[in-house]
């Protein structure tokens, strides 16, 4: 059996999930997610277009989102 607080956690989590979703750029064409990861109070998702990795950070003690566009190969 799953406690009330169990329940308001996920819910929780589940808004602040979509909170950082829906605060990160939207993807270009053929831009293609290859991971996302929380740490840190940041959500990270990593992404790949024309070979070069794009880091898109959201931080949520901040509400700020961040860009990287890195200009190695993947």
């Amino acid at each position: 059996m799953v406690s009330r607080a169990s329940l308001v956690l996920l819910a929780i989590a589940t808004e602040l999930s979509e909170l950082a979703k829906t605060s990160l750029p939207k993807l270009r064409k053929g831009e293609q997610v290859q991971r996302e990861w929380f740490e840190n109070a940041t959500l990270y998702r990593e992404t790949t277009l024309d070979g070069q990795k794009i880091i898109t950070q959201f931080n949520f003690l901040h509400r700020k989102t961040l860009v990287e566009e890195g200009n190695a190969n993947v």
